[in-house]
C-alpha cells in the first residue's frame, strides 16, 4: 500500500512539473482504477493536512480553501462539534475527506457534459482524467496557506490542456470554457464574500 501511495506522490510530481508531457502521454494509459486510488490518495494528504494547518493557527474560511470539500468542511464542522462533542478539527479532516469522494462523479458528469458541448470526444474516462488529473496542486498543496487563490489558477491552468489532450476540444474552445468557469467562481466570491462560511 505505501509503494503505490509513493507511486501516486509521484505521479502527482509529474502532473505539476511537466503537465503538458504527462497528459499527451502518461494519463490515457492510466486505468480507472489506478486514477480513482490517486484521487483518493491526494484527497486523504489533503483532509489530514487541512486541520493540522487549521491547529497551528492558520484561518479556515472561504478566502483560505483550494477546494469545494474544505469549504464545506469548514462550514459544517462546528454544527456536527456540537453534536457529538468531538473536535471541529477531526471533523475538518473527515467532512474533506468525505466530501472529497462525494463531489468526483458530479465534476466528472459536468465537465463530460461540456467536453461533449465543446465538441469533445473523449469517454467518462477522459472526463475522470481530466478532473483528478487537472486538479492535483489543489488536492496536493491545498493546506498551505494564503495560497489557495494560486492553486485555484494553477488547477484552470491545467483544465485547458487536460480538455485538449484528453478529448480533443480545440484550444480556443478550451480556454474560453475555463475562463468563463472560473470567473463565475470569482464572482460568485466577491459577491457573496464567503459569509455563507462558519470558521471552524
Amino acid at each position: 500500500m505505501f509503494m503505490e501511495m509513493r507511486e501516486d506522490l509521484g505521479t502527482a510530481w509529474r502532473v505539476m512539473a511537466r503537465p503538458y508531457e504527462f497528459l499527451m502521454g502518461e494519463a490515457a494509459s492510466r486505468g480507472t482504477r489506478e486514477v480513482v486510488r490517486y484521487y483518493a490518495v491526494l484527497s486523504l494528504v489533503l483532509a489530514i493536512l487541512t486541520p493540522l494547518a487549521n491547529i497551528a493557527g492558520f484561518p479556515s474560511d472561504v478566502v483560505h480553501a483550494s477546494t469545494n470539500a474544505q469549504m464545506g468542511a469548514y462550514k459544517y464542522a462546528p454544527l456536527v462539534e456540537g453534536l457529538t462533542g468531538v473536535s471541529r478539527h477531526l471533523w475538518t479532516g473527515v467532512l474533506t475527506l468525505l466530501l472529497m469522494l462525494a463531489k468526483l462523479p458530479l465534476f466528472v458528469a459536468f465537465f463530460h457534459a461540456f467536453a461533449f458541448l465543446l465538441g469533445g470526444k473523449g469517454g467518462l474516462g477522459a472526463s475522470l482524467r481530466l478532473v483528478v488529473y487537472a486538479g492535483t496542486p489543489a488536492m496536493l498543496l491545498g493546506w498551505v496557506p494564503y495560497s489557495d487563490f494560486i492553486f485555484g489558477l494553477w488547477v484552470g491552468s491545467l483544465y485547458v490542456p487536460a480538455l485538449r489532450y484528453l478529448h480533443g476540444v480545440q484550444w480556443g474552445r478550451a480556454v474560453a470554457f475555463v475562463t468563463f468557469v472560473m470567473g463565475l467562481q470569482i464572482l460568485y466570491v466577491v459577491l457573496t464574500g464567503g459569509g455563507w462560511l462558519i470558521e471552524p
